[in-house]
């Protein structure tokens, strides 16, 4: 993760972090230390969020916000093509994604 410091565009740290920390929470677990800064003993944030097409870490806001850690360049052109407004989804779409997760995991 240290090599991906600092690697992401500054103009897209706010909305990048924002739609990653805002869009749909799936699951939510507690918190956890920074890596990077271990002073911050629950700082960051954990769990599963999603707008529908990607599933991702919630951390990713987290490190996009603080480090400017870089994500794929096919998530940021995902985020871009929203124009960067998180995503809620409805409940056919939660649902739909639920039983892709458990589906997923109890392999």
């Amino acid at each position: 993760m240290v090599d991906l410091v600092g690697r992401l565009d500054d103009e897209l740290r706010e909305p990048l972090s924002r739609y990653l920390l805002e869009s749909q929470s799936l699951v939510t677990t507690q918190s956890m230390a920074d890596p990077l800064d271990p002073a911050r003993e629950h700082g960051v944030p954990t769990g599963m969020s999603s707008d529908g097409t990607w599933v991702w870490s919630t951390y990713w806001g987290y490190f996009v916000r603080e480090y400017g850690i870089e994500v794929p360049a096919e998530f940021i052109d995902h985020a871009r093509s929203r124009n960067f407004e998180p995503f809620l989804l409805d409940d056919a779409e939660q649902e739909r994604i639920d039983i892709e997760l458990e589906a997923t995991f109890s392999d």
